[in-house]
Order: structure tokens, then sequence, then C-alpha cells
């Protein structure tokens, strides 16, 4: 299969109150080869939060997304005060179960 060439972007964990972004292009087979490399790559001190492929394009729609087990965790949380502790998040005192790190295909 042809390789072709797709937009990347990602988020470090915040170091140490905001995320740390990157962007760039990758070659690939397809969209979910290029989100894996791309994850498998990534070098940061903080580590990754998430990151997207995009296709090289006007629209620039989003194709394929990592979200690490701290962004999923944080995205199934419910609304209210949240906090990071070492032992997980917490939202209005009640730790929220956490979630496995997920790729997918949007």
């Amino acid at each position: 299969m042809a390789k072709q060439t797709f937009q990347y972007e990602t988020n470090s964990n915040a170091a140490p109150f905001v995320s740390d972004t990157g962007r760039g292009f990758i070659e690939a087979a397809d969209p979910m080869v290029a989100l894996e490399d791309v994850v498998k790559t990534y070098d940061h001190p903080a580590g990754l939060f998430a990151a997207v492929i995009r296709a090289p394009t006007p629209e620039n729609p989003i194709l394929a997304r990592y979200l690490s087990a701290r962004a999923a965790t944080q995205e199934a949380a419910p609304c209210g005060l949240t906090q990071w502790k070492q032992d997980g998040l917490y939202v209005n005192d009640k730790k929220v179960s956490e979630r496995k790190e997920r790729y997918e295909l949007v």
C-alpha cells in the first residue's frame, strides 16, 4: 500500500501547568499506522496526554486519535471540581475510575 502524508498534533501532560503542543507531518499507510508511530516515537519529559492525526486538506478533519489513560479518565469524568492526586482523578472529592489508554478512528 502506498504511503500517504498525514498531519499530527500532540499534547504533553501538563508540565507543570500547561501542555506543550507539537505539530508536524508523517508518512504512513493509513491514519492508524500514523497514529501508532507518533505515539511510539513521542519524547517529552512529562509524557504524552493525547494525539490526533488529521488529513492534510483545507478542511483538516481528525481521522484518528489517541488518549492516554489520564486523558481517557478525564474525558469520562463527570462535571465538577476536578483535582489530580497521586492516586488518580477526583471530582467533587470522589475518585473517578481510571480508564485505559485508547486508540480510535474518528
